[in-house]
């Protein structure tokens, strides 16, 4: 088998679900779209963090709880979206799958998954 290769590397914000991980898209097409991949690390954690601020935001609107309650079922909110939602090194293939990697050696360590495809 031979390695793959890669014309894309960067930092993606990958979530964790229950069919597996997989990586955010960007695009209007489906010719055009394309994992969120961004050069840096806190590029991307700084995408996830206002994902998760974003999702808590809509959350606090919608729960209908006293102030208190409240508090504590974001507060629980935060920590289960933070379980799921990491950054990781990914490199992406020819065919458009994306891997994550070990940042240093490229090793592959899984596919990850497209919500596309």
């Amino acid at each position: 088998m031979s390695a793959l290769e890669f014309v894309r590397t960067g930092w993606a914000c990958v979530t964790e679900a229950m069919m597996g991980a997989y990586v955010s898209l960007e695009g209007t097409t489906p010719e055009d779209t394309e994992p969120v991949i961004f050069d840096t690390r806190e590029e991307a954690e700084a995408e996830r963090d206002q994902y998760v601020d974003d999702v808590l935001e809509a959350r606090r609107h919608a729960l209908d709880a006293d102030p208190g309650e409240l508090e504590a079922l974001l507060e629980d909110e935060r920590d289960s979206l933070e379980a799921e939602e990491f950054v990781a090194f990914v490199g992406m293939d020819q065919a458009g799958e994306v891997h994550e990697l070990d940042p240093e050696s490229l090793a592959v360590y899984r596919r990850l998954r497209r919500p596309d495809r």
